[in-house]
């Protein structure tokens, strides 16, 4: 067997609140993230491109957390894998989607990490 690796680090900025989605069985917390990429542009002028990921949390420990402090706006930095499927909408038409599924999320620069971390002393 080979070996496989599918792993995806971002830094950004949160884009909503999250949100809790799923069955009470399989819940999952569901938040955007923004990334930012800086290029020069023709004529020599730097310009800044916005990325939106979605990012999917299962992990039970880790999704009661973000869905009590995370805040649209908080800067976070995401650990996990990023993973594909198929969706069919109400015409029968199939769209790819992709998520990036959150092992660890880690709060920075902001108010609500002191918070968490003082909670969970």
């Amino acid at each position: 067997m080979n070996d496989c690796i599918n792993q995806v680090t971002l830094l950004g900025r949160v884009g909503m609140d999250p949100q809790m989605r799923g069955s009470e069985s399989n819940k999952v917390l569901i938040f955007t993230l923004a990334t930012n990429t800086n290029y020069k542009y023709g004529s020599g002028e730097t310009r800044q491109k916005t990325e939106w990921h979605r990012i999917s949390v299962f992990r039970e420990h880790l999704r009661s957390n973000l869905n009590q402090y995370l805040k649209k706006g908080s800067r976070v930095f995401v650990q996990g894998r990023i993973m594909y499927g198929e969706i069919k909408d109400s015409s029968g038409i199939s769209h790819v989607t992709t998520t990036i599924v959150a092992d660890d999320v880690v709060f920075l620069g902001d108010s609500r990490s002191r918070q968490i971390e003082q909670d969970e002393d």
